[in-house]
């Protein structure tokens, strides 16, 4: 048995819990190799490879895209060529507008509101958010068009991309208390096979080995945490990827507050 792997046996034994409350850097241990670990349905890390887009620009798509970039939507580049990215941002728009909620291309009536909302608002945080279950500030995470949106006092203040639990691996539905933060890097012990000595995020330094960058439980095993793999599709065992520069992004701007994880990719 090499060391590497006999060393993350010997930490799947003494696996790190996290405190449901404390200060935001508590947990933090080595930056050595195996140094932390948490239990938590990672799944594997694979390069995000999208699909082949297609070669036609479409300057309505092209203007669409334009207009969702304004608004800080994960809509990819402005280059009037459909795609995944493209459909992830119109599915995240769709959800802010109070339309039907889809992956589909752009159709009529998804361009002609976000005309309308280009001329009504300047940013993003111009746009009344309202209020998920009573609640005016909340993170949700809507499965369907892969992204979490943040709700400050009824106003949207950010949409992130995420990646959520593959089939036989869903992200359970429900309201939950996003957790504290445990700064760096940390190796799953359910599936410490993707852990490796990283390079990325402002915490690298406290802790540079692992899977889950940055985790905050969500309830059980199940972490928002960045990731250097966060495609447009379900690739977590369970887990709530985002990236590495949004996971330090929501370090400085997000406390313990509500979370809601509703819809399917599927669907």
């Amino acid at each position: 048995m090499s060391t590497s792997v006999a060393t993350l046996i010997t930490m799947a034994a003494a696996t790190v819990a996290l405190a449901a409350a404390g200060p935001a850097w508590a947990q933090e241990g080595s930056p050595t190799p195996g140094g932390k670990t948490l239990t938590a349905l990672v799944g594997p890390v694979t390069p995000v490879v999208e699909a082949p887009r297609r070669a036609a620009v479409n300057e309505t798509l092209r203007r669409a895209q334009q207009i969702m970039a304004k608004f800080t939507l994960p809509v990819g580049p402005a280059d009037g060529m459909d795609g995944p990215q493209t459909r992830q941002g119109l599915c995240s728009f769709r959800r802010l507008a109070g339309l039907s909620i889809t992956r589909y291309s752009l159709d009529t009536a998804t361009y002609r509101k976000l005309v309308e909302f280009d001329a009504k608002y300047a940013r993003l945080d111009d746009i009344p958010g309202g209020t998920f279950n009573g609640t005016r500030t909340y993170m949700h995470v809507h499965q369907k068009c892969q992204t979490m949106f943040y709700v400050e006092d009824g106003s949207w203040a950010k949409v992130l991309r995420v990646s959520t639990g593959t089939d036989g691996h869903k992200t359970p539905g429900g309201k939950y208390t996003l957790g504290n933060t445990s700064r760096g890097w940390y190796c799953s012990t359910l599936y410490p096979e993707s852990c490796r000595k990283q390079t990325t995020g402002r915490f690298v330094s406290v802790s540079n080995f692992g899977n889950m960058y940055n985790p905050r439980q969500v309830v059980g095993a199940i972490f928002v945490h960045g990731s250097t793999s966060v495609p447009t599709t379900p690739a977590s065992h369970g887990c709530i990827r985002v990236t590495v520069s949004d996971s330090d992004w929501m370090y400085d701007h997000i406390d313990r507050m509500p979370i809601f994880v509703t819809g399917s990719y599927a669907s």
